[in-house]
């Protein structure tokens, strides 16, 4: 394989740059741009040691910091590495990341350092998914989710799986291929009725994790002038969306991801719901209802400082039976919203003044209540990932198909045709089976320099 190397920290100034070289030539290159300043050849260096050195390009000292050198197998991606750990001046390891090509090393493509891990065995295929994840992470539960995918909790499952399904395969071909040697394969159903239910427990926590790596769908919905576009401006911590006394002024939907109480939510400002014979406002309307409709939660608002009104039960209407926080805004003004009528139809109502930021701790709170999971739960073993759960979905499938034809008594040959597709589905999570455009895929949706 060819030297590779990138930029492993974000593009931007800061007070640490990484450089990352790996390959057959990863030594030889990186002493083309560093020198230690005890003199010593990069060759000779002790591994896996930070040596004090600087980046000289073209005899001109570029920065000062420290390198490390770590031999193969025994790095990140089990080739011969070299990290540079410099001061984050974007201009200075630009001209450090230059020289290093022109020494002989390639930019490295999206995700080339994890896909050599993997590659070299260092990484299995889920582990490799999980180190994306990781990085991507916009919660405390998704990052520890994703951590414990990287330890190899999730994998673990997989490559179980796998060799069950291997060894049940192996027993069924040799009771085809000698039959006069009376091999039992054993008790086949038993086995593939626990791969099931092992695969379907896995599936079942697809919905939360999904949840923990989209965010939920919410949508926040009431009437004009009630205080809708300042509660998302307190939720994202700035202006937003345009905050004006004068009704209606939000025509079309604002959408914004952020993480309140530590749940991660997709939140959609958008027209106060009321009739109106203004074509563009009751567009507007229109599209407030359809984003309420697909939200899986909505944050029904309500102006605590006036009396209820046809509008408002409109609102409330729209959200009856679903899952909802209904909350009444204007909390620092006086109040005239009879609340009793509201809590005895919706089960979570708050008093909040989203201009002053009054009552949002119970808002965040009654959200992670809602929606964080305890401690032990987001640990690795649940599913975050689509193209994941499609081949668990195809696994069960055919050892489904396999169970049927050994209850039904189909011949050895047919159960062995479902036990390979299983093998073969289960095996694409292991990484022992493949495609290649698959991994390709996959790797394509890292950053670079990861």
């Amino acid at each position: 394989m060819k030297t590779i190397a990138a930029l492993a920290t974000p593009p931007l100034s800061g007070a640490l740059g990484i450089i990352r070289i790996s390959g057959d030539k990863a030594f030889l290159v990186a002493s083309s741009v560093f020198a230690a300043k005890n003199s010593l050849p990069l060759a000779q260096w002790p591994p896996r040691t930070l040596v004090m050195g600087g980046a000289v390009v073209d005899g001109v000292l570029l920065d000062e910091g420290m390198a490390v050198r770590m031999v193969a197998p025994y790095s990140y991606t089990g080739e011969d590495t070299v990290e540079l750990h410099l001061h984050g001046s974007i201009p200075a390891l630009r001209a450090i990341l230059e020289a290093i090509y022109k020494a002989g090393a390639s930019p490295a493509a999206p995700g080339e350092f994890t896909r050599r891990a993997f590659l070299h065995g260092k990484l299995s295929l889920s582990q490799a998914e999980a180190v994306a994840d990781l990085v991507t992470a916009e919660t405390r539960d998704a990052a520890r989710n994703a951590a414990g995918q990287l330890e190899g909790r999730l994998g673990r499952v997989f490559a179980e799986t796998y060799d069950t399904l291997a060894g049940l395969l192996a027993r069924f071909y040799a009771a085809v291929d000698y039959p006069e040697e009376d091999i039992s394969p054993g008790e086949p159903a038993a086995i593939l009725q626990t791969v099931l239910d092992t695969l379907d427990d896995l599936l079942l926590t697809a919905g939360k994790g999904l949840l923990l790596r989209e965010g939920l769908r919410c949508s926040i919905l009431g009437k004009p002038n009630v205080g809708k576009s300042s509660l998302l401006n307190a939720f994202v911590g700035h202006e937003r969306a345009i905050v004006s006394s004068v009704p209606g002024t939000t025509r079309d939907t604002l959408e914004e991801t952020v993480t309140v109480g530590g749940v991660k939510l997709r939140l959609t400002d958008s027209a106060g719901i009321r009739e109106t014979k203004d074509d563009l406002e009751a567009i507007g309307v229109s599209r407030a209802r359809g984003a309420a409709e697909n939200a899986e939660l909505l944050l029904v608002v309500l102006d605590g400082s006036q009396e209820m009104d046809d509008a408002d039960r409109a609102v409330l209407d729209l959200a009856r039976d679903r899952a909802c926080l209904v909350l009444l805004n204007k909390a620092d003004l006086p109040q005239k919203l009879e609340r009793e009528q509201i809590e005895a139809a919706f089960l979570h109502v708050l008093p909040i003044s989203a201009k002053f930021g009054q009552g949002l701790d119970a808002v965040y709170s009654t959200l992670r209540r809602l929606y964080e999971a305890g401690d032990t739960l987001y640990d690795g073993s649940v599913l975050t990932n689509e193209r994941q759960a499609d081949a668990i979905r195809r696994t069960m499938d055919a050892v489904r198909n396999a169970l049927s034809g050994l209850r039904d008594g189909v011949t050895p040959d047919a159960v062995l045709a479902e036990l390979e597709r299983a093998l073969a589905c289960i095996g694409e999570l292991t990484g022992r089976r493949v495609r290649e455009e698959i991994v390709d895929e996959i790797f394509a949706k890292f950053c670079v320099g990861k």
